[in-house]
């Protein structure tokens, strides 16, 4: 078995037959660094996603495999994972005007799915901020953005989606397509810079824990 970390091969034996959890658990029990993490796991040049990799750590690795594993500070993976959402938002504000349009259409289904991906995505985000800040022992929502906590400009979206929620719930479709023209491409253009700004500051030598 030949297992990599970062590029560089693993100097350790492992155990014949067993299985990808304890590979991975004996190689960070010798990292170098204890703050690094590991982001990213392959094996014999297939990287797993999240959706496979929970059942492929239960499974032993062949004799002749070979594992890469990647890792990383938890600020950096934090900051790639705003940014990486800064840009779904990014995207998604550019196609707020057809969605509105269609949903004043004769047929609003495919106007009303992508309203549907669209509070998914506020959905994503709202873990991602709670998620990262168990990552990184710091209350993320404490941080502020223009002026006021993070943790308010929550507030405010749930109040918006509770809006949007109530307009969807009634089939209103003319209040809701003014909702998402005029409510939601404003807040998703501010989701946006809330994300990067949250990626700067977690990233600023002077917001990293001692």
């Amino acid at each position: 078995m030949i297992v990599t970390l970062d590029g560089q091969r693993v100097d350790e034996s492992f155990r014949p037959g067993c299985k990808l959890q304890a590979v991975v658990d004996q190689v960070r029990s010798h990292m170098s660094s204890a703050k690094r993490i590991i982001v990213s796991v392959a094996v014999n040049g297939e990287r797993l996603d999240d959706d496979v990799l929970t059942e492929t750590l239960e499974r032993p690795v062949e004799s002749d495999a070979q594992v890469d594993l990647e890792s990383s500070e938890p600020a950096e993976l934090v900051e790639r994972a705003f940014r990486g959402l800064a840009e779904s938002f990014s995207q998604a504000a550019d196609g707020i005007d057809p969605m509105a349009d269609g949903l004043k259409s004769s047929d609003p289904t495919r106007a009303m799915h992508d309203v549907g991906d669209f509070v998914t995505l506020w959905q994503t985000a709202y873990r991602a901020i709670a998620q990262c800040s168990g990552l990184l022992n710091r209350d993320l929502t404490a941080c502020e953005f223009e002026g006021q906590p993070v943790i308010q400009c929550i507030a405010t979206l749930v109040d918006r989606l509770s809006e949007l929620r109530g307009a969807l719930e009634a089939r209103d479709m003319v209040l809701l397509a003014d909702l998402v023209r005029y409510e939601l491409q404003p807040l998703a253009r501010s989701w946006q810079a809330l994300l990067i700004s949250l990626a700067e500051q977690v990233q600023a030598p002077a917001a990293q824990p001692s």
